[in-house]
């Protein structure tokens, strides 16, 4: 057995000499995460590990079994509710029908399915694994009682050592693409026939731990004498440098990479010949490896007893303090002409050669360790900008380090930027001004020269043999000894530039800017900028690169951002509006990504094509032709909590919610594990939602005091750099809303009846009342009506009535002589008297004037008392009254008034004084016949002039004779 064994050893090693370097990649590169009880596991412990066919990842702990979503564990523990004896679980195991198996210690077994928690077959002994095989018989392996199987008719049967068993301690299990049924004991291998079991001989009488199968379909043992394969031969040992002993587990990726746990020894990983390893000195929490799990989107899960971690291969690489840089607070990195890369840190200076890391000394006569800021490289010397040291020059051939500071010259010691130009001019930039170094002259630049600010941080070139530089105030461009200043205050107010880069056309020159980032355009000075209003996240960059894929990498505080240099220049010129663009942070693999860019070079490209940034924990690389979009297959998407007013319905949700729920919410998570805290989600309530709502990394959405109806809740995930349509989880959940009594058709349809009938009660009833009020309101209009008639007919009357006498007044008396002229063309006849009381001044000094008033009201009413229907009786004013007789002739018209003057001078005045008597005047005229009344008037008061100068009390007929006179107003009661 020996000589086997040694001779396989030897096959083994001739190959492994005679096999070309391979490119596989390396532990190192691949981006370690991990978990402990501080971030919710209930124990360090982790024994086991699977993925149940929903995406949820399960974990196998001594407090219990733990599920994973990507953001946060749930714990299960033992009791009731999940069916099991005790909370240390050793093993998990999946069915082919999906369910997950849980056992452990005192035999604790369950399953868990559909979101529930079965009871198994209760052993009285310590479970080290279960299998579910192809007829869907169910293996245990016990500690020390051998092997139990359950049919699928529940039927159990017992293996033991009369069974053939090497050993009644069954470690592991395994069912091979051949339906072929393996163990792994304490006493070796073996495997079952379908009766019986029989012992692997060619394999050490060793325990066996752990059982894989390669992509070949070739058996993996690992043993406590090393791991062995399967051959057509028989089986051989795999590898002579893994430790032969201490092996805890096995797996095989999906890249055939065999991956190997150890006991005490870390992790080691056997691919293409290559074997890597991965220790606590490397960032295992522990040595000891107690389960391998390679999940669906290929990262390895690994399970120990410091905690639970993740590996996988991530789009940037960190080098660090760990893999042997100087130090990890990078300041700047070259790339330089032999294909090494320099890295400047705070505790100095470090190359990179093929993955390799070494430092590089600088002996200084202080004996200080310089902290470097910016590098440049000459045909024969490395340049070094130091913090405090000046310039320092580093022979390529010697190693010799020569000092160059304000001793020799130089603005100040603090070089913050390094430039060797196409010419072989050296330029460094400090805090103190500008240098040029040029055949030996050492040129200095400060504001008496032009520059606007002494703080160089940047220096380039351009096609044009012009020298940029850029400072915190602004960026100028050198030509001979000529500087001129490029105004970019127009651009949202931008002044500091940190890095610049001309671009491979030699028609741009980009600079990287607190404002985004500006295009320079040579040809005609035009800049135009991409920055927030562009698309862009933040406003400051740090410095500008392209990569040989045709994209510009910009570093800042807040991760690393590519975008296409073709939207770029689109964006610049107008014809687009928003930039695309993708940015890498801290789930890409960085161990910080705060980019460190007011030094410079802090980015730079490889001979290979990779990009190299300093960071401030380490430098990061990145291989932009690999860079990898989270496209999963699918994105498993799981309705984990639904609460229904403040109540947890998640087990017991019906599909129709009961009237009155008045909020609801939904908690989802899309079972993504590569950067979870990043995956995007966005929900749609059919029935509510018109579009889809963004919801951004919120897993929770709330609704509250939905109407009752049919709903259906919509939920679509995806990683934010995954290709448009690709990737996508979705979960659609339908339910509905009963609706309350009142809420029913029937009822609404009930109610809206009665509601018209209301209606047409209430209308109708309203209608009469509106009649009613209709005719009470129109009798009071007529009744306002009439009384405003009567009102104004009363003002009429007061208006052409007399008060003193109760005759019709003037005006009434010219109103109604005008009519009559107007009737006078159709034979009207009528004759107009003018009365006047004689001597009515006497009467008034004599007595009084209330005497003389209640003369006149009796002359008016003996006048009154004589006047005919027709007639038209008035007080003319003062103490003359008019009278108009009509249908008479002459004669009868002088009767009349001869009447009323008897009567008046027969009257009894002594009731009204002692010894008064009255007697009136009258004048008296046929109306002419022209319609003149005017001239009428005016002759019968001639007439009754004539009247009063013959003596008084009588009446004068008009006659052509009398004399014409103006007026008798002022004589006729004297």
């Amino acid at each position: 057995m020996y000589l086997r064994s040694l001779l396989t050893l030897l096959v083994m090693l001739t190959a492994l000499s005679a096999t070309p370097p391979i490119s596989a990649e390396p532990l190192r590169d691949y981006f370690a995460e991990a978990w402990t009880t501080q971030d919710g596991l209930p124990h360090n412990s982790v024994n086991s590990i699977v993925q149940s066919p929903d995406g949820y990842l399960w974990f196998a702990t001594w407090e219990g079994v733990v599920r994973y979503n990507g953001r946060q564990f749930k714990h299960f523990g033992w009791g009731k509710d999940t069916h099991l004896r005790d909370s240390g679980i050793r093993t998990l195991a999946i069915t082919p029908q999906g369910d997950l198996l849980v056992a452990g210690s005192r035999g604790s077994f369950a399953r868990y399915s559909e979101q529930r928690w079965h009871a198994m077959p209760q052993l009285d002994a310590r479970i080290n694994q279960v299998l579910s095989d192809h007829q869907q018989r169910l293996w245990i392996a016990t500690n020390n009682q051998g092997l139990f199987v359950q049919k699928p008719d529940g039927q159990i049967a017992h293996f033991n050592l009369q069974h053939g068993l090497p050993s009644l301690s069954v470690k592991a299990l395994f069912e091979d693409n051949k339906n072929q049924l393996w163990l792994g004991t304490t006493g070796g291998l073996a495997y079952f026939d379908g009766q019986s079991f029989h012992i692997q001989q060619d394999i050490p009488n060793a325990p066996v731990v752990s059982l894989a199968q390669d992509r070949q379909g070739r058996l993996l043992v690992a043993s406590e004498r090393g791991i062995y394969r399967q051959s057509e031969q028989g089986f051989t040992l795999l590898d002579s440098s893994i430790p032969s002993h201490g092996v805890s587990q096995i797996l095989v990726d999906n890249h055939d990479a065999i991956w190997i746990g150890t006991i005490n020894h870390g992790l080691y990983r056997l691919h293409q010949g290559r074997l890597d390893h991965k220790g606590i000195y490397d960032g295992l929490p522990d040595s000891r490896i107690k389960a391998l799990y390679q999940d669906r989107e290929g990262s390895i899960w690994i399970g120990t007893n410091g905690g639970l971690v993740r590996l996988r291969k991530a789009n940037f690489t960190t080098i660090s303090s760990r893999s042997g840089l100087v130090g990890d607070y990078v300041r700047t990195v070259l790339s330089t002409s032999d294909g090494a890369l320099l890295v400047g840190t705070s505790n100095g200076l470090s190359r990179i050669v093929h993955g390799e890391v070494s430092t590089l000394p600088l002996p200084l006569p202080s004996g200080d360790v310089p902290s470097i800021l910016s590098l440049a490289e000459t045909a024969s010397d490395y340049l070094l900008g130091t913090y405090s040291h000046g310039l320092l020059i580093l022979n390529k051939v010697t190693g010799q380090v020569t000092q160059f500071g304000t001793e020799q010259g130089l603005a100040a010691n603090h070089v913050r930027s390094l430039f060797v130009a196409s010419d072989g001019t050296i330029w460094i930039g400090t805090t103190r001004g500008l240098n040029r170094l040029s055949k030996g002259q050492l040129t200095h630049f400060d504001k008496q020269n032009g520059l606007s600010d002494e703080y160089i941080m940047a220096i380039s070139e351009d096609p044009y043999g012009g020298i940029w530089l850029g400072t915190e105030m602004s960026a100028q461009v050198i030509h001979g000894d000529q500087v001129t200043n490029l105004d970019i205050t127009q651009h949202s107010e931008a002044r500091s530039v940190y890095g610049f880069y001309p671009d491979q056309s030699g028609r741009y020159l980009w600079l990287a800017t607190d404002r985004g980032l500006i295009r320079y355009r040579y040809e005609d000075g035009k800049t135009h900028l991409i920055g927030r209003q562009q698309g862009l996240p933040i406003d400051k960059f740090w410095q500008v690169l392209e990569d040989d894929e045709a994209a510009l990498w910009l570093t800042s505080n807040l991760g690393m951002i590519r975008i296409p240099l073709e939207a770029a220049n689109q964006v610049a010129d107008g014809q687009l509006e928003k930039v695309e663009y993708r940015v890498f942070a801290d789930g890409d693999g960085m161990l910080s990504f705060q980019a460190n860019g007011t030094s410079s070079p802090a980015i730079a490209k490889d001979a290979k094509g990779d990009i190299w940034v300093a960071t401030a924990k380490g430098v990061v690389k990145t291989s932009p032709s690999d860079i990898r979009r989270l496209n999963p297959s699918s994105l498993p998407m799981q309705l984990e909590a639904v609460e229904i007013d403040g109540v947890d319905m998640t087990m017991n949700l019906p599909s129709e919610l009961p009237a009155h729920t008045n909020r609801i919410r939904f908690e989802f998570v899309a079972l993504g594990y590569i950067m979870p805290q990043t995956i995007q989600y966005k929900t749609r309530l059919q029935g509510f939602d018109k579009t889809w709502v963004e919801r951004n990394t919120s897993n929770i959405a709330e609704y509250t005091n939905l109407p009752p109806g049919d709903y259906i809740f919509e939920v679509e995930a995806a990683y934010p750099t995954s290709e448009r349509g690709k990737g996508l989880g979705k979960l659609r959940k339908p339910f509905s809303i009963a609706p309350a009594f009142w809420q029913r058709k029937e009822v609404i349809v009930a109610a809206l009846v009665l509601v018209v009938a209301l209606l047409f009660i209430v209308v109708s009833a309203r209608e009469h009342i509106l009649r009613h009020q209709s005719e009470q309101l129109k009798r009071r209009v007529n009744e306002q009506t009439q009384a405003l008639q009567e009102q104004a007919q009363r003002f009429e009357r007061l208006a052409l009535q007399d008060q003193l006498t109760g005759l019709e007044n003037r005006r009434s008396f010219d109103s109604f002589l005008k009519n009559l002229g107007k009737q006078t063309h159709r034979n009207v006849l009528a004759y107009v008297a003018i009365l006047d009381i004689d001597h009515f001044k006497r009467i008034n000094d004599t007595w009084s004037h209330d005497t003389g008033d209640q003369v006149i009201r009796e002359v008016g009413r003996i006048i009154t008392h004589n006047t005919r229907p027709g007639d038209h009786a008035a007080r003319w004013g003062g103490e003359e009254f008019s009278l108009i007789i009509k249908d008479v002739d002459e004669s009868t018209a002088v009767n009349i008034c001869e009447r009323i003057r008897q009567q008046v001078e027969m009257a009894d005045f002594s009731h009204i004084a002692s010894g008064l008597q009255v007697t009136i005047s009258a004048g008296l005229k046929r109306c002419d016949e022209s319609g003149n009344h005017h001239r009428t008037l005016v002759l019968a008061d001639q007439a009754l002039y004539h009247a009063k100068e013959n003596g008084r009390n009588q009446v004068q007929l008009w006659q052509a004779d009398l004399p014409a006179r103006n007026s008798h107003r002022t004589n006729l009661d004297t």
